[in-house]
Formats: structure tokens, C-alpha cells, sequence
């Protein structure tokens, strides 16, 4: 995910003012492509609905019909006109599925791993396969329909899906470079969904997730950190742009040492902005 504006509103850290980021020096600051958002590689959408088609529960049972709505619903997510990035690709994929899982599964159906591997890498989502490879379990919870969750599970304690093969993206933000190198999942993996009535769809409620980089401020106080947590992302339709909304992690006060006072500004302190999004 290209992180062009990860701005701590660091500017209550010690103090009631904002720090005021410098603007960029007259040469560039941060190597590399500053927007680096491709798109998503064409697929074969018949393979993919059969994969659909072919999911099963844990326990076996048939997980869904793919009804005229449900393969419209694929289609259109894989429509580049319609959705331009594998990210957004990848959380409308999984909320058509979830609308069309049969009631007779209960409102908590977990689904077979295999499954769910095999349609991931027929939808294309991941640019490395090896990523929909450590996936161990999948549960859909929609005891609230409007706002269903998944829980996603990886067979080790820690899942790097690497950014712009490896290359990260840039961004000049709150005085200095700012780098997006990597998500980094937990064994378990948790977001909800909503479909707002625009047709933008918002992910949320995340846990287990962090993205890993180079990431601070310059100002009044310098801060430096490398664990960015996400609240939610929503996805504007037909472009590839998305509100982001982040905060500092938790992991990075057990990786590096900080002041006391930022682990608790950062409890209450996030920020958002529109920007590019993908993976």
C-alpha cells in the first residue's frame, strides 16, 4: 500500500501545538517512483466464478450457489473500468462472496482453506502466489449483515507480502521521506466490511495487519517509526484512490524505544487521507 500521507498528528506530543512539516528540498528526497500504482493483470473471470462455484465449507457442506447476482457481482470486480487496483479487487471479491454464502451454513461459516487459496490465485489479487499459499482457515462471521467480518488465518507467526515487488513506494509527508515497504499479517487476520450507498467500500475494524516502513515526522519534535496499524480504508469507486485512516502500532513500541507520553497521545491520535492505495 503507497503510504503518500502517513501524518502523525504528532503535533500534542509534548506540546498543544502542531508541528509544522518542512516542504520538500528543491532535488527530490525519496528514490524511487513517488506513484506506483499498475493495474490489476486481466482475468479469466469464467475460471475464476468456478472456483467460486466450487467453494465448500469446513465441515464440506456446499458453501454458495453462484447466482446470476452473485456472477455479476464477480464480474464487475474484476471490470477494470469498474475497479482498478488488486487491493480493492481482493475486499469486493470477499464481500460478493459473503452475500451469497447459504443461510443453511450458519452465520459464522468457516470455509474450506483450499478452497479459498485456489480462488484467490485464479482471481489474481496477490502478485505472489506464495501469499494466498499460507492461508490455514477462513471464517465469515454476518451475524450483522450490513457489516460482515472475516477472520483469515496464516500458518506462520508472521506473513511479508513485500510492496512494489519489493521496492516499496515514496512519499514526502510531514517534513521528511516517507517509505511503505510491507504488510505484515499475524496468525490471525481480521476486517469488516460495508458497502456505502455511493457504492464505495469500506474495509475496517482491522486486526492482526501492519504495514512496515520508514515513517515519522520533522518539525517542532523529530519522530521516527516503522509499525502504522490500520483503522480502515475506504475504496472510491471506478478510481484508485481511497481514504486511509492509520495510527501508530502497537508493535512499534515493543520493537523500539519511544517517550512514555507517544504510546499514549497515539491511543487517541490517528490520521487520514486520500491518496493511491494497492498492494
Amino acid at each position: 500500500m503507497h503510504m503518500k500521507r502517513i501524518c502523525f498528528i504528532l503535533a500534542t506530543f509534548l506540546v498543544a501545538a502542531r508541528s509544522v512539516a518542512a516542504a520538500p528540498p528543491a532535488t527530490n528526497p525519496c528514490p524511487g517512483p513517488i506513484e506506483s500504482i499498475t493495474d490489476p493483470a486481466p482475468v479469466d473471470v469464467d475460471k475464476l466464478l468456478g472456483t467460486v462455484g466450487a467453494l465448500k465449507t469446513a465441515n464440506g457442506q456446499k458453501a454458495l450457489e453462484v447466482s446470476p447476482a452473485i456472477a455479476q457481482g464477480v464480474r464487475d470486480t474484476f471490470n477494470l473500468a469498474l475497479v482498478k487496483t488488486k487491493m480493492e479487487q481482493f475486499y469486493r471479491l470477499l464481500h460478493v462472496i459473503q452475500a451469497g454464502i447459504s443461510k443453511s451454513a450458519g452465520k459464522r461459516t468457516p470455509l474450506d482453506s483450499l478452497d479459498v487459496r485456489k480462488m484467490l490465485i485464479a482471481s489474481g489479487v496477490f502478485s505472489d502466489a506464495k501469499t494466498p499459499a499460507q492461508i490455514s482457515g477462513v471464517d465469515v462471521d454476518r451475524r450483522d449483515p450490513e457489516q460482515p467480518k472475516y477472520e483469515v488465518r496464516f500458518k506462520t507467526d508472521k506473513t511479508t507480502v513485500a510492496l512494489n515487488h519489493g521496492a516499496g513506494f515514496f512519499g514526502w509527508e510531514s517534513g521528511r521521506c516517507q517509505q511503505t515497504k510491507a504488510l505484515i499479517f499475524r496468525p490471525s487476520f481480521s476486517f469488516t466490511l460495508r458497502l456505502r450507498k455511493n457504492g464505495n467500500l469500506v474495509a475496517q475494524n482491522f486486526s492482526g495487519v501492519d504495514l512496515f516502513g520508514d515513517f515519522g515526522s520533522r518539525g517542532l519534535f523529530d519522530v521516527d517509526v516503522e509499525y502504522i496499524s490500520l483503522r480502515s480504508v475506504e475504496f472510491y469507486k471506478g478510481t484508485k484512490l481511497g481514504k486511509v485512516t492509520a495510527y501508530v502500532s502497537p508493535e512499534e513500541f515493543k520493537k523500539n524505544d519511544h517517550n512514555p507520553i507517544l504510546r499514549v497521545i497515539t491511543k487517541f491520535v490517528g490520521d487520514s487521507a486520500v491518496q493511491p492505495i494497492d498492494w
